[in-house]
């Protein structure tokens, strides 16, 4: 079963870092990677130390989503 989750984590990982460099198309620098680290630990983190599920997995890569949002919009904000 574990294999279902190591799935859905590098499909997460991999949508985060692409998902930084299309932020970075309207001349923003490219986060992707750090996106793409930030999701991998996060999976880590459920997957190893919490013994988590495919739906908490899939529960924290949303709350990163939402928290990089949230960032962005405070620090666009500020600016």
């Amino acid at each position: 079963m574990m294999g279902n989750e190591l799935v859905l984590a590098l499909v997460c990982v991999l949508t985060f870092y692409g998902a930084g460099g299309l932020e970075a198309r309207d001349g923003s620098r490219d986060h992707g990677v750090l996106w793409a680290l930030l999701s991998a630990l996060i999976s880590a983190a459920v997957l190893i130390a919490l013994k988590g599920s495919w739906g908490q997995l899939l529960l924290a890569q949303v709350s990163l989503f939402l928290g990089i949002g949230a960032f962005r919009m405070l620090r666009n904000r500020a600016d």
